[in-house]
């Protein structure tokens, strides 16, 4: 029996591929959407079928030293956009060589640099991968939701009752404003209900 998830990524693969076919320019795909609603692991099985290059938004928050109130008062204030842009969208869109030093939020530092030779196809995964100054570099862009009791029962398996009480009062709905002063799922090409994984 084939499972919504398995319908999901077919139908990804076969725009992609037809995009692919139909262009020698790079393509950039982006995929953002509710917390635990899948978008790390539908980026892992992409990289799996395509062999493709995954860049992750949570290396791209914002250094503590640069959140300054007034870039923490604007929705999606805490990601390095700038720097995710400069380093990685650009590049790729250029077919340049891409190198970039993911920061790790957790330890406030930065962790080694990376290289990435050009390629035809790159994906950029996570929240806030879909800020309006952003979506002109994708060519796909895609959005996964899950409904709320889904949701919970994820976050607390993965993170655990006490992190789950911080993911419902400050991360979800940060989220949800972003969603929502964004018109986020309304720009996507593609959404995608991740709920019966």
């Amino acid at each position: 029996m084939r499972t919504a998830a398995f319908c999901m990524l077919q139908e990804i693969l076969r725009v992609l591929t037809e995009r692919l076919a139909n262009s020698s320019a790079p393509l950039l795909v982006a995929i953002d959407g509710r917390c635990s609603a899948g978008k790390t692991t539908l980026a892992a099985r992409l990289r799996q079928n395509l062999n493709v290059p995954v860049f992750h938004m949570d290396d791209f928050y914002l250094p503590f030293a640069l959140r300054t109130p007034r870039r923490l008062s604007v929705s999606g204030g805490h990601m390095d956009w700038r720097r995710l842009e400069a380093e990685i969208l650009r590049p790729a869109i250029r077919a340049e060589e891409i190198i970039y030093r993911p920061y790790d939020a957790h330890a406030d530092a930065w962790k080694t640099a990376q290289k990435i030779s050009p390629q035809r196809l790159y994906i950029v995964e996570g929240s806030y991968a879909l800020l309006p100054v952003l979506r002109p570099y994708y060519g796909y862009k895609i959005f996964l939701t899950v409904n709320a009791q889904v949701q919970q029962a994820r976050l607390r398996k993965r993170e655990g009752a006490e992190k789950l009480r911080m993911f419902q009062t400050r991360w979800i709905p940060a989220e949800e404003n972003y969603f929502s002063a964004c018109l986020v799922p309304q720009s996507a090409d593609a959404v995608f209900d991740a709920s019966d994984e």
